[in-house]
C-alpha cells in the first residue's frame, strides 16, 4: 500500500560538547576463576513448538566443566540457510542543501509483543535472495519512503543471544534530501503496518530517546545503545 509518509519533524536539540576520539587496542584480561566458556558444547536440539514467525526449540549443551544442562530458545524459521542475516537495520544520514545538521530517520509503531508503540531503526527481515544492502534500500523505501546509497554495513551481529540467535546486520545509507526521488516520500506499507517516520538530529539522540521514554514509548536497544555511545564515547 503506498501513502504520503507520516514524518515528525523533531525540535532541533542544543548542542553538547564533543571530544576527540581514539582508538585503542583490545585487551581481555581474567576477571573469573571459573572455567573458560569455549568448552562448552550443544549436543543436541528438539523442537518444541512452531508457527509461521518463530520457533521454540530445547537445546542441550555441556557446560566447561562436563555438566549437561538444557536451554530454551527461539529460532526464526523465515531465514534460509545462506542467508548472510535475519534482518537489517538501516541507519539513514540525511543530507542536503536546507539540513543545518546531519539528522537520521527513527520509525514509531505499536508492537503487540510489547504491548505498546515502540522507537526504533527503519529494519526488517531479509527476504530470501537479499543481501544485506538491498535489503536495507528496500525496507528504508518501504518504511519511510526515501531512496538512498549505502555507505557501509556491519557484519551479521547477534540481537539478544539469551533469548534467540537472531542476527541482524547494521547498515549506513546516506539519503540526498535534493533528489528529485526524495522530494515526496511515499510509503510503501503492508496491510498490517501502522508506521510513523520521525526525522530527528543525529546529534544529541540520546537526549531526544530519553524524551521518548519519557512519553512511554519503548526505545529499541540497539538505537539507545548507539545513541548513547556517540553521547558518551571520550
Amino acid at each position: 500500500m503506498r501513502a504520503a509518509a507520516h514524518i515528525i519533524r523533531a525540535a532541533t536539540l542544543p548542542r553538547h560538547r564533543t571530544t576527540p576520539r581514539t582508538r585503542s587496542r583490545y585487551i581481555m584480561r581474567g576477571v573469573s576463576n571459573k572455567l573458560d566458556s569455549s568448552a562448552s558444547r550443544v549436543v543436541d536440539e528438539r523442537a518444541v513448538a512452531s508457527t509461521r514467525w518463530l520457533s521454540l526449540v530445547s537445546i542441550d549443551y555441556v557446560d566447561p566443566s562436563g555438566k549437561a544442562r538444557v536451554w530454551d530458545a527461539v529460532r526464526r524459521p523465515t531465514t534460509s540457510s545462506d542467508a548472510e542475516a535475519d534482518a537489517v537495520c538501516v541507519l539513514a544520514v540525511l543530507r542536503g542543501k536546507d539540513v543545518v545538521e546531519s539528522e537520521t530517520l527513527l520509525v514509531r509503531q505499536f508492537r503487540p509483543a510489547t504491548g505498546g508503540e515502540t522507537i526504533e531503526l527503519p529494519a526488517g527481515l531479509i527476504d530470501d535472495g537479499e543481501c544485506a544492502e538491498t535489503s536495507a534500500l528496500r525496507e528504508l523505501r518501504e518504511e519511510c519512503g526515501y531512496e538512498g546509497v549505502v555507505r557501509s554495513k556491519t557484519p551479521a551481529v547477534v540481537l539478544s543471544p539469551g533469548l534467540s540467535d537472531e542476527r541482524v546486520v547494521m547498515v549506513v545509507v546516506d539519503v540526498d534530501l535534493d533528489d528529485d526521488r526524495n522530494a515526496n516520500p511515499q510509503q510503501r506499507l503492508e496491510g498490517s503496518e501502522f508506521i510513523s517516520v520521525i526525522r530527528v538530529p543525529i546529534r544529541g539522540l540520546v537526549n531526544t530517546l530519553d524524551a521518548f521514554t519519557r512519553e512511554g514509548k519503548q526505545v529499541f536497544a540497539g538505537l539507545y545503545t548507539m545513541a548513547w555511545a556517540l553521547e558518551n564515547a571520550p
